[in-house]
């Protein structure tokens, strides 16, 4: 009986022929699995960092050269971040944020006029939870005097607009005058009308500015790139688009939150971003240089008509995120220095017979204060504030203002008078 065949092994082994619809259902479908997982990565950082619907710069003056940006007198606004909640903004008769009428100092009142930008002006905080709020009451209790605080700091408040707005400074009777400096105003030193993207300015009363070439049509414009650039080129730019429109996306914003609680991620990257990081280098690059040495000079003008006006002049700066974290960890990279920045104004603002209080060194003590900042945006929140009133009020009670000094002394002459 003759053996049944079989059909051999290869036979049986191969492959059946892909047919030319599971070439094209198949990256189908793995586009489609790829785009919903992106849509509900979406979705869910759009519920948890939305989109501010608000906007203070509709409160605010973005177009006066004479003055710098200044705010709208007895004006009102709300604003937020992604990473914040809506923030009341009201401005007295004289446009400042100051929790005040624009009056008369009350008599026996030791007055503090506050100047300054963002930081000062509390941004993406509630008022009275800025330490522009709470450092006087501080200030009283540790002093016994009947001590308030004038908040003129402002938007985009640089050192040349502090500059220009000098006699607004001298207009509130300042017993002392008090400038919060961030490495933002170094870097911003003279820039007085800020570029404003014109998506925010669409959020603002009247249309933003058309931009260039859009009488022409997509189709003209397309041909024109087209034809302009090599096909290397071509692919360039739409890998920057493609990665420029991830990085404007919700679930950017979300990943890169996220990394940035990690302080030492969030120092590595920060040291990366090339000129933001120059005030943390040893031998900054010479444009800083130029900026810090441009602000020495804006700094010798404010602390001479301070003097002529007789009034003390005090200088203090407050860390930027990653100095804060740098300070806390007690470690940084060779060839960095989160001290430096500040060593650098003592020596500026005491060249010039002004006063430098010290606040760095007040957050080796304090476990990642890095937390207490916007972790993308880099304002401060309100615990940020109180751990900057805290660390003021040690730094000027402490000496080195003389007329806020906490010794037994002012304090006789205090109860000798009442």
């Amino acid at each position: 009986m003759p053996e049944p065949v079989e059909s051999s092994s290869a036979e049986n082994q191969k492959p059946g022929k892909v047919k030319l619809r599971d070439w094209i259902l198949l990256p189908l479908i793995s586009l489609l699995t790829i785009f919903l997982l992106a849509a509900a990565a979406e979705t869910t950082a759009r519920h948890l960092f939305p989109r501010p619907k608000t906007n203070e710069l509709n409160c605010l003056i973005l177009n006066d050269p004479s003055t710098g940006v200044r705010a709208v007198p007895n004006s009102t606004c709300v604003d937020q971040t992604s990473e914040s909640k809506p923030v009341e903004y009201k401005y007295n008769s004289c446009g400042h944020r100051a929790g005040m009428a624009c009056t008369v100092k009350p008599p026996g009142t030791f007055r503090i006029v506050l100047v300054g930008s963002s930081f000062a002006e509390g941004l993406y905080v509630q008022r009275d939870k800025t330490f522009a709020a709470v450092l006087p009451a501080e200030l009283s209790r540790d002093t016994g005097r009947k001590i308030e605080l004038y908040n003129e700091g402002m938007h985009w408040g640089t050192p040349r607009s502090v500059d220009l707005r000098f006699n607004q400074v001298l207009a509130a009777q300042p017993d002392m005058i008090l400038w919060a400096l961030t490495p933002f105003d170094i870097q911003n030193v003279s820039l007085l009308l800020p570029y404003i993207p014109p998506s925010e300015l669409l959020t603002k009363k009247g249309a933003a500015p058309a931009p260039a070439g859009g009488s022409q049509s997509f189709f003209h414009r397309t041909l024109a790139v087209l034809s302009s650039k090599s096909i290397p080129e071509l692919a360039r730019g739409a890998w920057r688009r493609v990665m420029e429109g991830f990085s404007d996306t919700r679930t950017s914003f979300l990943l890169q939150h996220y990394l940035y609680e990690s302080p030492s991620q969030y120092v590595k990257h920060f040291l990366m971003q090339g000129d933001d990081a120059e005030f943390l280098r040893v031998n900054p690059n010479p444009r800083w240089q130029k900026d810090l040495h441009e602000f020495a000079g804006y700094d010798a003008d404010l602390e001479a008509k301070a003097h002529a006006a007789g009034i003390p002049f005090v200088v203090v700066l407050l860390p930027d995120r990653a100095q804060a974290a740098m300070i806390s960890m007690g470690q940084w990279p060779d060839g960095y220095d989160p001290y430096k920045l500040g060593e650098d104004l003592r020596s500026i603002v005491e060249g010039h017979g002004g006063t430098y209080v010290d606040i760095l060194h007040g957050y080796r003590t304090i476990p990642n204060p890095e937390q207490h900042y916007l972790a993308i945006d880099g304002h401060i929140d309100s615990v940020g504030h109180h751990i900057v009133a805290d660390l003021m009020a040690k730094g000027l009670t402490g000496g080195a203002v003389p007329m806020l000094s906490t010794t037994a002394e002012p304090r006789a002459v205090l109860e000798a008078g009442k």
